[in-house]
Order: C-alpha cells, then structure tokens, then sequence
C-alpha cells in the first residue's frame, strides 16, 4: 500500500512523519522521495570517525529540499536528506 503525505509550512518533519506512522500503524514503512524547504535543521553527519563518532549540527538558517530517503515505523527511523 502506497501513502501520500504533504506537510505544510512550519510543520516538524521527523515528528510529523513519525506521528503519521502512529496514526497509521505503519510497523515497516520507507521513504521514496520527497522535496519542500526547512527553516531550520538539526542533522548528524555522516562523516564519523574515530574523534568525532556521533557529530551533530544545528542550523538555523533555511534548506531547500531535493531528496528524502530510508526507512522508517513507529519504532525509529534511518532517514538521508539531500
């Protein structure tokens, strides 16, 4: 089964898309695509080391948004946003 979801300004993108798996008891779900903007964005980067194993950034500025892609249920996510 094929879902469609559409946020709308100043709505939380990973609080949103977990709350729709809640509402819609999604235990296994995943992300083909997506695009929109962000006004803000808090993201761990990918590149871990030994130093730097769970880097994390905030970043208060706007994003466009090109690609949305992972799984996600109600349990969690693994999400990759370009």
């Amino acid at each position: 089964m094929m879902h469609a979801l559409r946020l709308h300004p100043g709505d939380e993108l990973m609080g949103s898309l977990k709350q729709y798996c809640s509402d819609n008891k999604l235990a296994a779900a995943y992300i083909a695509t997506c695009v929109g903007s962000l006004k803000a964005a808090t993201l761990r980067l990918a590149n871990a080391d030994r130093d730097r194993p769970n880097e994390i950034k905030t970043y208060d500025q706007r994003f466009e948004i090109v690609s949305v892609v992972g799984t996600i249920s109600c349990e969690g996510a693994h999400i990759h946003l370009g």
